[in-house]
């Protein structure tokens, strides 16, 4: 899985890294574990100068062969946010992998063609001539 991070007017902790490996990509890499994913954590302050509940995370995680889930969470503490972010895409990320698992809702039976017996029969004639006594 590709990991990359952004962060907009926000100096980001060095453990960060470690804290998104531990508690994002491994939980998620258990549901859905593919080279090919990408998975890009964006952190941004809303109001940088002032306080509040502004810290917003946001991930968006590309599933070969699916749709790109996008689950943003706000809150007063970045890893807050990215714990419950982390928590509501891999509850998305379940639904879309039992999604593509699932078989079809309705088994269709198309065959290519009807046979000759059963052209004929359905008109009430065999290929012989007769009527349909089958």
């Amino acid at each position: 899985m590709k990991l990359s991070i952004h962060a907009n007017h926000l100096s980001l902790p060095k453990d960060v890294t470690t804290f998104i490996a531990k508690h994002v990509t491994r939980p998620l890499a258990r549901v859905y574990d593919d080279q090919a994913a990408e998975l890009s954590v964006h952190f941004d302050d809303s109001r940088p100068k002032k306080g509040g509940v502004d810290q917003a995370c946001r991930l968006s995680f590309r599933m070969p062969g699916a749709r790109t889930i996008h689950v943003e969470s706000v809150q007063e503490d970045l890893y807050k946010a990215l714990l419950d972010a982390s928590e509501r895409l891999k509850r998305h990320v379940r639904k879309q992998v039992d999604r593509m698992r699932a078989t079809s809702r309705k088994p269709m039976h198309r065959p290519l063609g009807r046979t000759w017996r059963e052209r004929s029969t359905r008109q009430g004639v065999t290929p012989d001539g007769d009527p349909a006594a089958l």
